[in-house]
């Protein structure tokens, strides 16, 4: 068997007749070619549904960057794949959103994670429940294991400063949690960790013994190359053709070199101390680069977080025009595709998007919540920011209209199992076989079209992009097309431009 993939738009054929199409591939789809014939053919086993015909011509020997951004619901989950095969493949993950759609969305992914398989990297961009909580399952998951757990250096603790200590000048954040040693001496005491669920997460990595390292990413941490900051494994020396480097938390030290991070208020420039404008202004901010190709993971910046980025990017004093650092700091932050912040909320500044000026935006933003995500203010913002006469804006939320699959039989049957393994009466061999059918039911509950109908995919050579969602249903009599594809091709001068 040999392996190879799908080249744009095209189709499996039926076995026993060529010419009719029966599914659409993505490009960059693994092709398991069992056998080629002379006349142009190769005959492919697609997963579990059997045998099918595709033209020599529809495959290709390489493989592009993939990156989907899962519909977690209310929150950031992202995927990202390697253009690498074998075990130079690297898979990493970027936020998980709050529940199990990412986990759901993995293991349909990589068979069922059935069989070991190592992570390269997850990245808590910061402390938010929707945006860590859906590590928990991979975390405990025995057969799941990561070289390395990045964060932003702010760990949450039970009792008194939630943070950690202040400086005398009440500006910024000292107690910096960095090292691996740092997180496990500060969360090994019961009492640090209290009932919070975000220690819970980071003490679960630390124990599992499936997790290298469990350290900060910032300015500062990482792999520090060329007077910048990357994800260890994508510094342009351990990745010439695929870099992350990290532009956020931007580390400010005191006169002795101790790491620090300004607490930011509820406005820019504002003196206040305001714990969710910090621990969001503070997320790990991510900016990739593929060759010709560039996208900017946002996590959930804000007012005073996109006000401080700009004029450290910029090079502008206080008290400057925040639109005088725009152009200075394109060089930094501007990129072809956004992760656009905070799920779509309205608190972000114009000058920062126009900094950035990408192409295409995605949004990841979820139902029946209170936030009114994404903003149908913000919605007109992108547009106007965002680079060409036509925007790409894409919602994890609105390209998928179906309803969420519900059962009242499994969600009563997970609750009695709930009960059954926090019943102090039941026995330590029956509470374990408890908490294995209850992921299984979970598991079932999970498989909603939600994770596979609202995912953005999409994949880049570093020259050519292809951006790309599920259709919820085709068209009657059409050709079995699965896919709505927007593609677009690096031109010199010009940038990516969208193909007719």
């Amino acid at each position: 068997m040999t392996v190879k993939f799908a080249r744009h738009d095209v189709y499996l054929r039926d076995l026993a007749d060529r010419r009719k199409k029966v599914r659409q591939l993505l490009w960059g789809d693994f092709l398991r070619i069992q056998e080629e014939t002379d006349d142009g053919w190769a005959k492919v086993r697609w997963g579990k549904d059997g045998l099918f015909w595709i033209r020599q011509e529809d495959c290709q020997d390489t493989r592009p960057l993939e990156v989907v951004f899962v519909d977690v619901g209310q929150g950031d989950g992202c995927l990202l794949v390697t253009p690498d095969t074998g075990p130079q493949e690297k898979v990493v993950l970027i936020d998980a959103g709050e529940g199990r759609n990412m986990y759901n969305f993995v293991k349909w992914r990589f068979g069922g994670l059935e069989k070991p398989f190592r992570f390269h990297a997850a990245v808590v961009t910061h402390s938010d429940q929707d945006h860590y909580g859906g590590f928990q399952p991979f975390f405990d998951h025995q057969k799941v294991s990561f070289s390395a757990v990045h964060h932003n250096g702010i760990a949450e603790r039970a009792g008194g400063e939630v943070f950690g200590p202040t400086d005398p000048s009440g500006r910024f954040l000292t107690d910096i949690v960095a090292t691996d040693a740092e997180m496990r001496a500060l969360y090994a005491d019961p009492a640090v960790r209290g009932a919070k669920k975000y220690p819970k997460l980071m003490h679960t990595a630390l124990t599992s013994g499936r997790v290298g390292t469990v350290e900060m990413l910032s300015t500062a941490h990482g792999t520090l190359e060329g007077g910048r900051s990357w994800i260890p494994g994508f510094s342009p020396s351990e990745s010439p053709h695929l870099t992350i480097e990290v532009l956020g938390p931007v580390v400010e030290p005191d006169g002795a070199g101790t790491p620090r991070l300004r607490w930011f208020g509820e406005t820019p420039g504002s003196s206040g101390r305001d714990d969710g404008k910090t621990k969001n202004g503070h997320s790990v901010l991510l900016r990739l680069t593929h060759h010709n190709f560039t996208l900017l993971f946002g996590g959930d910046l804000n007012l005073p977080a996109e006000d401080f980025l700009l004029r450290h990017y910029g090079g502008l004093a206080a008290g400057q025009p925040l639109s005088a650092a725009v152009e200075p700091a394109k060089a930094r932050l501007g990129a072809d595709v956004m992760k656009s912040c905070h799920h779509g909320s309205a608190d972000v500044t114009d000058e920062f998007l126009a900094a950035v000026a990408p192409f295409a935006f995605t949004v990841s933003s979820g139902d029946q919540e209170s936030h009114v995500h994404p903003r149908p203010d913000l919605l007109g913002r992108l547009g106007r920011h965002g680079r060409g006469d036509a925007p790409l804006i894409l919602c994890t939320e609105i390209l998928r209209s179906g309803r969420e699959r519900e059962d009242s039989g499994l969600l009563r049957r997970i609750r009695q199992l709930d009960e059954l393994i926090e019943n102090p009466a039941t026995a330590a061999e029956d509470r374990e076989a408890h908490r294995a059918e209850r992921d299984t039911k979970l598991d079932m509950l999970g498989r909603r079209n939600v994770e596979v109908y609202g995912a953005i995919t999409l994949r880049t050579d570093g020259d050519t992009l292809v951006i790309a969602f599920r259709l919820e249903k085709q068209r009657a009599g059409a050709s079995p097309k699965r896919w709505q594809t927007y593609r677009f091709t690096h031109k010199p001068g010009e940038g990516f431009v969208p193909e007719p």
